[in-house]
């Protein structure tokens, strides 16, 4: 019988379990899935914020999938300073690379446009409906 107040072993496996995917949904990359697994495990407000940029981010950079970004921005409720912030850090970081822009700044086709767009112009394109999806 274990020793008052101890954790039976099988809870500490689960936790453990939880805690290494959690871990591994971030060295995957996969910053979507690890901002709603922090938010179910209880962790602070401030990882789970900097998981859900992560995962917009991500969304916007890389995926160019505006879809996407638009139900995250809905469901993480962004409000439309954190989107600015957002989406100014990564033009900043385009504009900022000194001539040598990052690989995922390049020319992306828009199924929506039916056009191949540059993250500016990604941006400046769906950046007002990212806002009106974080107010919902």
């Amino acid at each position: 019988m274990p020793a008052k107040g101890a954790i039976p072993i099988g809870m500490n496996l689960e936790v453990k379990e939880r805690e290494t995917s959690l871990r591994e949904h971030i060295e995957q990359r996969n910053y979507a899935a690890a901002a709603s697994m922090a938010e179910e495990q209880g962790e602070p407000e401030e990882r789970i914020k900097e998981l859900q940029e992560g995962a917009l981010k991500q969304y916007v950079t890389e995926y160019r999938n505006a879809q996407g970004a638009l139900a995250l921005a809905q469901e993480f409720r962004f409000t439309d300073e954190e989107i600015d912030r957002i989406l100014g850090a990564i033009l900043e970081e385009v504009r900022g690379s000194g001539g040598k822009r990052p690989p995922w700044a390049g020319r992306r086709y828009d199924i929506k446009t039916m056009k191949y767009l540059d993250v500016e112009e990604w941006i400046a394109r769906y950046g007002r409906e990212l806002k009106r999806a974080g107010n919902r």
